[in-house]
């Protein structure tokens, strides 16, 4: 991370130069959150009922997670560019919840911490992120210990991506496409990420503080030689956008699982959660 810090050293001296113009801690980020994206950097409650193989698997899974992304300081500099930078970060915890063994139990399995940087660009309809960011995922330790688990290998995964994302609104539609490289992982792994994305909006009332929303987040990693993870979700968005509004969506997850130890396993899940970006 620390010739990341170089660069953003390099970027922001320059910047500070125009500090005439610099709006520090706007009300406002440029990045619109993907809700779909499972680690996203914002805070949300899903519940799910979980397939492996096509068969429903004997345990559930609750996630939780607190998030947030603030921009720091912006530029505008005329009504159709603006320029960010941020910071985010994201704790996403996992809990299992089964009675394989004939008595209820919750265990959390594994926590995953991120923190990221996101320099972001508007021009007119269309938005531009560069972000990097490191995550680090580790196994919970009664998890560990009511299976039995002693595999050093299952204790912790984590590494560094980069990642370029662009989005443009088209009427109620707002488009996303990426693409990012992995970089300094604790064991290998292929470094090229895609991503693609859609979120619409219905107004339901004079108002616009409800509105019906439907979307999807899709990657492909060549980790998992390409093998698509595809998040689709139907439900409501409460609130007006400077109120911080919440989504109360249905899912439903297909493909490697985004998170976790486990990061990788093939899952399928319908869940239920309720979505806000705090900041």
């Amino acid at each position: 991370m620390k010739y990341f810090f170089h660069l953003l050293l390099f970027i922001l001296l320059p910047l500070l130069c125009i500090s005439q113009k610099a709006d520090f801690l706007p009300r406002y980020n440029l990045w619109n959150t993907q809700s779909l994206d499972p680690i996203a950097s914002q805070s949300y409650g899903q519940i799910d009922a979980v397939w492996e193989d096509n068969v429903l698997a004997d345990y559930g899974l609750t996630v939780f997670a607190f998030g947030f992304q603030k921009s720091a300081v912006a530029w505008k500099f005329s009504e159709d560019i603006s320029f960010d930078i941020g910071i985010e970060g994201a704790v996403f915890t996992q809990f299992e919840w089964t009675e394989r063994t004939g008595e209820f139990k919750r265990n959390i399995t594994s926590a995953d911490y991120l923190i990221g940087f996101p320099f972001v660009l508007t021009v007119k309809s269309w938005t531009i992120r560069l972000r990097i960011y490191h995550l680090s995922a580790h196994m919970a330790e009664d998890y560990m210990l009511n299976d039995t688990i002693i595999q050093k290998a299952y204790h912790n995964n984590k590494y560094e991506q980069v990642d370029a994302t662009a989005s443009y609104l088209l009427k109620n539609f707002r488009f996303y496409f990426g693409i990012g490289v992995t970089f300094r992982a604790n064991r290998d792994r292929k470094p090229m990420v895609f991503t693609g994305g859609l979120d619409y909006l219905l107004p339901l009332n004079k108002q616009e503080s409800a509105q019906f929303y439907a979307g999807f987040y899709a990657d492909s990693k060549q980790e998992f030689d390409y093998s698509p993870a595809l998040n689709l979700g139907v439900g409501v968005q409460l609130g007006k956008a400077d109120r911080r509004p919440i989504k109360i969506l249905a899912t439903y997850f297909r493909g490697p699982l985004p998170y976790s130890v486990f990061h990788g396993e093939p899952v399928q899940w319908l869940g239920i959660g309720l979505y806000i970006n705090p900041f």
